[in-house]
């Protein structure tokens, strides 16, 4: 497609946004439409939604889905940009309004990728830390049951340094990033898994601050692409922290295999997609004891020391299941990306990305249409 600039006058904003930043988006477009439906909550009937006229004027569309009654894309006939308010997008192409656009169609979609690094950064370290702690275990037995816990229940002197951890990312994107670059500052060691297995230069939206913008952190690289590479990662990290998208190349990609492959001790946190995790072989690496004459460290056994799940396969999870008892688990509502800052970064994306496409640019997080180096 031919870079050109593009005229955005109407967005029509698609769920629940504060005043100011509707404001900021009056000073940015000629007219803004506003429908402030709950995103992904069961249709209200009460509820407005947008008209047919709404969808003809529309330039931009922002939201996290797809309107209810938008199913064609001939609705919209000046449609130049879809922002999404997610990093994921999956719930986006599957509507039937995204299969109905044609292929040589000139317009953008383009997901939040890049706003949630800084809480979701943080939730990773701070659990890591609440299970090298044994802090968890210790708010049940306080709080709780209401006793003071001997040392030597929790194994005398049984905390790890950060410094000493070798914590290992998979999926080097944003999230991955910043994960990184948080215990990189605590002294940890960083390995990667990706694709290709080569330090890539960071791109999309970008807070500032965060991340590795060079890829520069990790001691060592591994590729998903050479089975003994991913398993050598597995085998070699202290932590593997799993932020892998769902995906067909990703379902399932954390097995029974790669949990047999991981250290005792070691400690798994997914706060990528739950589906990305064989969840029975994760429970079954959970509860599973050392052996008397076993090594706490040693691999090979599928058993691991503790893990940190802010994503699981369904959600919400059903209720009684063993993850919500296991002492070595902390368990999370898929909230760490909920930041007080959320929209307004979402809001950010959408100014800089309507800037860009203005001046005949590609699209940052465009995963349909020209995108950043277009």
């Amino acid at each position: 497609m031919t870079a050109h600039k593009v005229d955005l006058r109407t967005v029509l904003v698609y769920g629940p946004l504060a005043d100011a930043l509707l404001d900021d988006l009056r000073s940015t477009f000629d007219e803004v439409l506003y429908y402030p439906i709950m995103p992904f909550a069961p249709r209200d009937e009460s509820e407005s939604l947008p008209t047919d006229e709404d969808y003809k004027r529309a330039d931009v569309l922002f939201g996290f889905q797809i309107p209810f009654n938008l199913k064609d894309w001939k609705q919209t006939p000046r449609l130049k940009l879809f922002q999404g308010c997610s990093a994921g997008y999956g719930h986006v192409t599957d509507t039937d309004y995204f299969k109905s656009i044609p292929a040589d169609a000139d317009v953008i979609f383009a997901s939040a990728s890049g706003i949630h690094v800084s809480t979701i950064g943080e939730h990773v370290l701070g659990t890591v830390l609440m299970l090298t702690h044994k802090l968890a275990y210790l708010n049940v037995a306080l709080h709780n049951e209401q006793r003071w816990v001997p040392h030597k229940e929790l194994g005398g002197q049984f905390i790890r340094d950060l410094n000493t951890l070798k914590v290992g990312i998979m999926g080097y994107g944003h999230i991955g990033r910043e994960t990184a670059r948080l215990f990189h500052s605590c002294g940890s060691t960083i390995y990667a898994l990706t694709r290709g297995g080569t330090p890539t230069p960071e791109s999309g939206y970008i807070i500032k601050g965060t991340g590795d913008p060079t890829g520069s952190l990790p001691e060592q690289y591994f590729s998903t692409s050479s089975r003994s590479s991913t398993l050598s990662f597995f085998s070699t990290c202290d932590v593997v922290v799993n932020t892998l998208p769902d995906s067909p190349a990703t379902r399932g990609f954390v097995g029974k295999e790669e949990l047999k492959a991981m250290k005792g001790d070691a400690i798994y946190v997914n706060i990528g997609r739950g589906t990305t995790t064989d969840q029975d072989a994760l429970v079954e690496a959970l509860q599973a004891k050392k052996g008397d004459d076993e090594d706490e460290s040693a691999a090979g056994t599928l058993r691991i020391g503790g893990a940190s799940l802010d994503v699981t396969t369904p959600e919400p999870l059903p209720s009684p299941h063993p993850l919500y008892t296991l002492p070595n688990v902390v368990l999370t509502p898929h909230m760490s990306g909920l930041s007080r800052l959320y929209m307004d970064r979402c809001v950010d994306v959408l100014k800089i990305n309507t800037e860009r496409l203005r001046k005949g640019q590609g699209a940052l997080n465009a995963f349909r249409g020209r995108g950043e180096d277009d």
